[in-house]
């Protein structure tokens, strides 16, 4: 389920437990298929009710936002309502753990206040930031706020406002069940249902986070760029996740450096290949033949424009290596070189001039050598160029 689960019910997020009953019933019976509903609606809406009314399931759902974790734990456990009392923890026992997670060898995966919490950090996450290339150049320092769900510090996310020892398990978090099998007797420990393997029994609701466990807060990550960082390049923000109510830590965050869209048509002619710069340059025919100077623009560390000497003589698709015109090189002084091809198109003027004045040209030019005998009758095929 995509859609917001208080939406489908029509509650807010802070709705009391027979709020949220209460809705559910008004629209099941507008929704019903037996009285004309849309069947599919009915299933959204008593699913959402079925997470939200479970004070277990809804603060799962409210730190993580989907129930997806929930179905997936249900999933993982093959013994489910199999009615096999003592199965699963026989099972534990005879191969030592090699089933850990739910009712086969330790805490439900679903976590929540009041149950046992697993040793070290929940799942991580990533996060893209795209960047332009001369952020990469210069580097950048980028404040980013982000909200997160943490363990209330009034209740230290018990949810509730005292706790007292199981009176199931006298505190041990587990229980003894005897199977027999044939002359065989097996006993095995599993976690204690009423406390949830914790050994103690919340009680009360903790009036800061309502019973949930959990609270907001806000925080902020201050990401810098270096200088020559490079698109695929990432920095760990350990613990800046929302705490997870499964583990005793929350999750690092992993900002993703991206390349982004450049805005800018003549910065958008660069590309970058490593700690190089490549681009292109466009001289005319006189340019090519006499030699010029060419002012590049675009160039990430040049705002005014980057000067090129352009020798004479030069001729279509040379290409130029200019050291030190490239990126800055990450953690050092140096800089990587800039690769810069030459495309030689004749103006329309010259085109012309060349056309007219053949003669005057030739005066002065090397004698052009011809693969055809000046004196043999050939046919010449003309086609037509594109440029």
């Amino acid at each position: 389920m995509s859609r917001n689960l208080y939406s489908v019910l029509g509650v807010n997020k802070n709705a009391e437990t027979a709020e949220i009953r209460t809705a559910y019933k008004q629209l099941a019976k507008e929704h019903h298929p037996d009285k004309g509903g849309d069947p599919e609606k009915f299933k959204e809406l008593s699913q959402a009710h079925e997470v939200l009314s479970d004070e277990t399931r809804r603060r799962t759902y409210d730190m993580t936002g989907s129930i997806s974790e929930q179905e997936q734990a249900q999933a993982q456990n093959p013994f489910g309502g199999m009615g096999m009392p003592g199965m699963p923890g026989m099972f534990s026992h005879m191969f030592g753990g090699m089933f850990p997670g739910g009712p086969m060898g330790g805490p439900s995966p679903m976590g929540g206040p009041g149950q046992r919490r697993r040793e070290g950090k929940s799942p991580g996450k990533n996060q893209d930031i795209p960047l332009r290339l001369i952020d990469f150049y210069q580097g950048r320092n980028l404040s980013i706020k982000l909200g997160r769900q943490c363990f209330c510090k009034t209740c230290k996310g018990s949810g509730g406002t005292s706790s007292r020892t199981c009176e199931q398990c006298g505190g041990r978090g587990q229980l003894n069940q005897v199977v027999q099998m044939g002359p065989i007797q097996m006993v095995s420990q599993t976690p204690c249902p009423p406390c949830n393997g914790k050994g103690q029994q919340t009680l009360g609701k903790c009036p800061s986070c309502l019973g949930r466990g959990m609270s907001h807060e806000e925080k902020t990550m201050e990401v810098k760029v270096e200088p020559g960082m490079m698109p695929g390049n990432t920095l760990v923000f350990s613990g800046m996740c929302s705490d997870h109510p499964s583990f005793t830590e929350a999750g690092d965050v992993t900002v993703i450096l991206r390349e982004a869209d450049e805005d800018d048509i003549d910065t958008a002619r660069w590309s970058r290949e490593g700690s190089r710069l490549k681009t292109t340059v466009t001289v005319n025919l006189t340019e090519a033949l006499l030699g010029t100077i060419k002012m590049i623009k675009g160039h990430p560390g040049y705002p005014k424009g980057v000067p090129i000497d352009i020798s004479v003589g030069i001729q279509n698709m040379s290409v130029g290596t200019f050291p030190g015109l490239g990126m800055p090189i990450r953690g050092t002084p140096r800089h990587g070189d800039a690769i810069i091809t030459v495309l030689v198109v004749p103006t329309e003027a010259e085109i012309t001039a060349l056309k007219s004045n053949g003669a005057l040209f030739k005066a002065f030019m090397p004698a052009a050598t011809s693969a055809v005998d000046a004196n043999a009758t050939v046919s010449l095929n003309v086609g037509k160029w594109t440029t």
